[in-house]
């Protein structure tokens, strides 16, 4: 035979033999990519094609030992696996690797692409203390994380669900990135919580610290004097110790805050304060 035609030929063969081999490839899918130390994860091995009554294997990242097997059900096996099942010996914190094939008869297909988990693990929650509870856009205020581990040298900072800032476990915070994503607004609440990461090498965070609330004001907002009446739930209360707080702008306006004592979440009511002392009836005039 010509040796042209049958390098052809050979190159013919190899391709189609490519296609059929990438053809009967599986994938994997996951619940979840996350899960806390004590949770569960499910991981199915989907087929190709039906091949009902034959297995699939699910392997951790370079073994050459199923570590589960499961029958087959139309296209999909699946894996319901403990966190603990699923670290196998490994420290709460790591990522687990995997892949599957599936086996029917003297038939083995390949491996999945490679597919992993992390198992968070948790420790206790640091205590949140702020300078001050009131604070203008400009301003600055002293944030400190006190995780209950000396070892720990960085802190992250939240707004509600928010990561706005990490770094030193004590640092100052200006109003503005206390703030950052919100609507402008004559009075910003703030709830702040921090957490922090013990282990370098390990998916490992604390609980959420304790809730500190603060308020952001920006006289900015206004083109005359207000006196602002806020409303909080007594746990809230207990920060503020009914305190009252003058900010004032650079056009000679002010915003006086009080807080005071109340049965429902934040309330907040505005006044315009032309020539009137705080206290003093006034129309009520809501701000946005």
């Amino acid at each position: 035979m010509d040796l042209s035609l049958l390098l052809a030929l050979s190159l013919c063969c190899g391709t189609a033999a490519a296609r059929s081999y990438t053809s009967d490839k599986p994938s994997m899918i996951f619940s979840s990519f996350e899960i806390k130390d004590g949770e569960s994860v499910r991981i199915m091995c989907t087929q190709p094609v039906n091949w009902s009554g034959g297995e699939c294997r699910l392997y951790r990242k370079n073994s050459h030992h199923p570590f589960r097997v499961a029958k087959a059900s139309d296209f999909v096996c699946v894996f319901n696996l403990s966190s603990q099942e699923l670290l196998g010996g490994r420290p709460v914190g790591s990522k687990v690797l995997f892949t599957c094939d599936y086996q029917v008869q003297q038939f083995t297909s390949v491996r999945t692409d490679i597919g992993g988990v992390t198992v968070w693990g948790t420790s206790p929650s640091p205590r949140l203390s702020v300078s001050r509870s009131f604070v203008t856009p400009d301003e600055s205020v002293e944030v400190t994380c006190s995780p209950p581990l000396h070892s720990v040298s960085r802190c992250h900072f939240y707004r509600d669900q928010d990561h706005i800032a990490q770094g030193p476990c004590s640092r100052n915070l200006t109003g503005q990135q206390l703030v950052v994503w919100e609507k402008p607004a004559l009075l910003l609440p703030v709830n702040l919580t921090c957490r922090y990461y013990p282990h370098n090498h390990l998916r490992i965070r604390s609980e959420a610290s304790n809730l500190k609330q603060l308020f952001v004001i920006d006289v900015d907002q206004v083109s005359t004097s207000m006196d602002c009446t806020v409303t909080l739930a007594d746990d809230q209360l207990e920060t503020f110790g009914e305190n009252r707080w003058t900010s004032a702008g650079a056009d000679g306006q002010t915003v006086t805050l009080q807080v005071t004592h109340g049965n429902l979440m934040i309330n907040q009511t505005c006044v315009q304060n032309q020539e009137a002392r705080f206290g003093e009836t006034m129309p009520n005039q809501h701000v946005v």
